[in-house]
Protein backbone atom coordinates (compact mmCIF):
# COMPACT_ATOMS: atom_id res chain seq x y z
CA UNK A 1 0.00 0.00 0.00
CA UNK A 2 3.02 2.43 0.69
CA UNK A 3 3.98 1.50 -2.42
CA UNK A 4 0.74 2.75 -4.60
CA UNK A 5 0.41 5.37 -2.46
CA UNK A 6 4.07 6.71 -2.90
CA UNK A 7 3.09 6.34 -6.91
CA UNK A 8 0.53 7.89 -7.09
CA UNK A 9 1.18 10.50 -4.72
CA UNK A 10 4.42 11.43 -7.41
CA UNK A 11 1.38 11.14 -10.40
CA UNK A 12 -0.56 13.49 -8.18
CA UNK A 13 2.24 16.08 -7.68
CA UNK A 14 3.34 16.33 -11.02
CA UNK A 15 -0.15 16.41 -12.52
CA UNK A 16 -1.69 19.02 -10.29
CA UNK A 17 1.15 21.36 -10.85
CA UNK A 18 1.19 21.64 -14.26
CA UNK A 19 -2.45 21.65 -14.94
CA UNK A 20 -3.13 24.11 -12.23
CA UNK A 21 -5.30 22.22 -10.51
CA UNK A 22 -6.69 24.36 -7.69
CA UNK A 23 -9.36 23.76 -5.03
CA UNK A 24 -7.29 21.11 -3.22
CA UNK A 25 -8.27 20.12 -0.01
CA UNK A 26 -8.35 17.53 2.14
CA UNK A 27 -12.03 16.72 1.00
CA UNK A 28 -11.16 16.79 -2.88
CA UNK A 29 -7.93 14.35 -2.36
CA UNK A 30 -8.80 10.78 -1.32
CA UNK A 31 -7.04 7.41 -0.87
CA UNK A 32 -7.89 4.18 -1.93
CA UNK A 33 -7.87 0.60 0.15
CA UNK A 34 -4.45 -0.34 -1.65
CA UNK A 35 -2.74 2.65 -0.88
CA UNK A 36 -4.09 4.87 -4.32
CA UNK A 37 -4.19 8.72 -3.83
CA UNK A 38 -6.79 10.22 -6.47
CA UNK A 39 -8.01 13.74 -6.74
CA UNK A 40 -11.45 14.78 -7.34
CA UNK A 41 -13.38 17.88 -8.56
CA UNK A 42 -11.40 19.37 -11.32
CA UNK A 43 -13.61 22.43 -11.31
CA UNK A 44 -10.58 25.22 -11.03
CA UNK A 45 -7.91 23.91 -13.41
CA UNK A 46 -4.75 26.15 -15.68
CA UNK A 47 -4.38 28.05 -12.45
CA UNK A 48 -8.02 29.51 -12.26
CA UNK A 49 -7.09 29.65 -8.77
CA UNK A 50 -9.43 30.17 -5.76
CA UNK A 51 -9.59 33.17 -3.59
CA UNK A 52 -11.46 33.67 0.38
CA UNK A 53 -11.67 36.92 1.51
CA UNK A 54 -9.09 38.16 -0.96
CA UNK A 55 -6.62 35.67 -0.24
CA UNK A 56 -5.29 33.24 -3.10
CA UNK A 57 -6.20 29.65 -1.70
CA UNK A 58 -3.78 27.98 -3.39
CA UNK A 59 -0.14 29.00 -2.01
CA UNK A 60 2.07 25.85 -2.63
CA UNK A 61 3.12 24.61 -6.21
CA UNK A 62 1.01 21.40 -5.32
CA UNK A 63 0.10 19.24 -2.52
CA UNK A 64 2.92 17.53 -0.29
CA UNK A 65 2.36 17.58 3.27
CA UNK A 66 4.43 16.42 6.26
CA UNK A 67 1.61 13.25 6.67
CA UNK A 68 2.56 12.72 2.74
CA UNK A 69 6.03 12.42 3.06
CA UNK A 70 5.87 10.49 6.82
CA UNK A 71 3.55 7.86 4.85
CA UNK A 72 6.21 7.70 1.92
CA UNK A 73 8.88 7.29 4.73
CA UNK A 74 7.38 4.53 6.02
CA UNK A 75 6.93 6.27 9.63
CA UNK A 76 9.31 9.12 9.71
CA UNK A 77 9.57 12.52 8.66
CA UNK A 78 12.94 12.54 7.25
CA UNK A 79 13.60 13.87 4.14
CA UNK A 80 17.06 12.56 3.48
CA UNK A 81 15.55 8.89 3.61
CA UNK A 82 16.14 6.99 0.81
CA UNK A 83 12.42 6.32 0.50
CA UNK A 84 11.46 9.96 0.19
CA UNK A 85 14.38 10.30 -2.35
CA UNK A 86 13.08 7.84 -4.72
CA UNK A 87 9.76 9.61 -4.31
CA UNK A 88 11.65 13.14 -5.02
CA UNK A 89 12.92 11.42 -7.88
CA UNK A 90 10.02 9.42 -9.20
CA UNK A 91 8.54 13.51 -9.40
CA UNK A 92 11.47 14.33 -11.47
CA UNK A 93 11.19 11.68 -14.00
CA UNK A 94 7.20 12.29 -14.21
CA UNK A 95 7.60 16.25 -15.34
CA UNK A 96 10.25 15.30 -17.26
CA UNK A 97 8.31 12.92 -19.13
CA UNK A 98 5.18 15.27 -19.60
CA UNK A 99 7.71 17.94 -20.56
CA UNK A 100 9.04 15.27 -23.30
CA UNK A 101 5.42 15.14 -24.52
CA UNK A 102 4.33 18.67 -24.01
CA UNK A 103 3.62 20.00 -27.69
CA UNK A 104 1.36 16.96 -28.05
CA UNK A 105 -0.44 18.29 -24.74
CA UNK A 106 -0.35 21.71 -26.03
CA UNK A 107 -2.44 20.63 -29.32
CA UNK A 108 -5.04 18.07 -27.61
CA UNK A 109 -5.74 21.07 -24.79
CA UNK A 110 -5.75 23.47 -28.07
CA UNK A 111 -8.49 21.44 -29.64
CA UNK A 112 -10.88 21.15 -26.31
CA UNK A 113 -10.73 25.25 -26.40
CA UNK A 114 -14.12 24.90 -28.67
CA UNK A 115 -15.39 22.67 -25.61
CA UNK A 116 -16.96 25.60 -23.51
CA UNK A 117 -14.84 24.53 -20.39
CA UNK A 118 -14.81 28.27 -18.76
CA UNK A 119 -11.34 27.70 -17.51
CA UNK A 120 -10.19 26.10 -20.85
CA UNK A 121 -11.10 29.17 -23.44
CA UNK A 122 -8.18 31.35 -24.70
CA UNK A 123 -4.85 31.31 -25.34
CA UNK A 124 -3.77 32.51 -21.79
CA UNK A 125 -5.19 28.83 -20.75
CA UNK A 126 -3.06 27.58 -23.00
CA UNK A 127 0.18 30.00 -21.92
CA UNK A 128 -0.22 28.18 -17.88
CA UNK A 129 0.35 24.50 -19.23
CA UNK A 130 3.69 26.34 -21.33
CA UNK A 131 4.69 28.03 -18.74
CA UNK A 132 4.76 25.22 -15.95
CA UNK A 133 6.05 22.84 -18.32
CA UNK A 134 8.69 25.20 -19.03
CA UNK A 135 9.24 24.22 -23.09
CA UNK A 136 11.91 26.93 -24.04
CA UNK A 137 14.18 25.34 -21.12
CA UNK A 138 16.99 22.44 -20.96
CA UNK A 139 16.22 19.38 -19.76
CA UNK A 140 18.73 19.97 -16.82
CA UNK A 141 17.41 23.96 -16.32
CA UNK A 142 13.50 22.23 -16.02
CA UNK A 143 14.75 19.71 -13.86
CA UNK A 144 16.21 22.05 -11.77
CA UNK A 145 13.12 24.32 -11.85
CA UNK A 146 10.93 21.16 -10.90
CA UNK A 147 13.08 20.64 -7.80
CA UNK A 148 12.76 24.59 -6.80
CA UNK A 149 8.86 24.13 -7.05
CA UNK A 150 9.46 20.56 -5.16
CA UNK A 151 11.43 22.72 -2.43
CA UNK A 152 8.78 24.58 -2.26
CA UNK A 153 5.99 23.07 -1.84
CA UNK A 154 7.57 21.04 1.16
CA UNK A 155 8.88 24.27 2.45
CA UNK A 156 5.65 25.84 2.66
CA UNK A 157 3.55 22.57 3.84
CA UNK A 158 2.33 24.38 6.73
CA UNK A 159 0.25 26.76 4.68
CA UNK A 160 -1.89 23.93 3.04
CA UNK A 161 -2.15 22.69 6.65
CA UNK A 162 -3.42 25.52 7.68
CA UNK A 163 -5.63 25.83 4.15
CA UNK A 164 -7.05 22.65 5.31
CA UNK A 165 -8.13 23.78 8.84
CA UNK A 166 -9.72 26.89 7.89
CA UNK A 167 -11.59 24.73 4.77
CA UNK A 168 -12.86 22.51 7.39
CA UNK A 169 -13.63 25.20 9.84
CA UNK A 170 -15.62 26.90 7.58
CA UNK A 171 -17.31 23.77 6.35
CA UNK A 172 -18.42 22.79 9.81
CA UNK A 173 -19.56 25.79 10.48
CA UNK A 174 -22.52 26.36 7.97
Amino acid sequence: AINEFTLSCAGYCVATYVLGVADRHSDNIMVKRNGQLFHIDFGHILGHFKEKFGVRRERVPFVLTHDFVYVINKGCNDREAKEFCHFQELCERAFLTLRKHGCLILSLFSMMISTGLPELSSEKDLNYLRDTLVLDYTEEKAREHFRAKFSEALANSWKTSLNWASHNFSKNNK
